[in-house]
């Protein structure tokens, strides 16, 4: 009797888990940045702790932040 109700209890964890899974799946993605608010720009960024270097060739208007690299803000070059 014990091991039907350790299968059932395993079932149902089994499931639970399958059917979060698949609702994590299903959630519909974010919109997407407004094509119309997108510009063309030349702006170089430069990593400080590895030294990557980053060419950014379009930005949503008013978006001046710097991308992040090795958990740091890039710095303009």
């Amino acid at each position: 009797m014990l091991v039907w109700v350790v299968a059932i209890v395993i079932g149902v964890a089994i499931f639970a888990t399958a059917l979060w899974a698949i609702r994590m799946l299903a959630t519909p993605m974010p919109e997407g940045p407004d094509l119309d608010e997108v510009q063309p720009v030349e702006l170089d960024y430069m990593c400080t702790v590895c030294g990557l270097r980053l060419t950014v060739t379009h930005a949503q208007e008013g978006d001046n932040a710097a991308p992040r690299h090795c958990r740091e803000d890039m710095v303009e070059v």
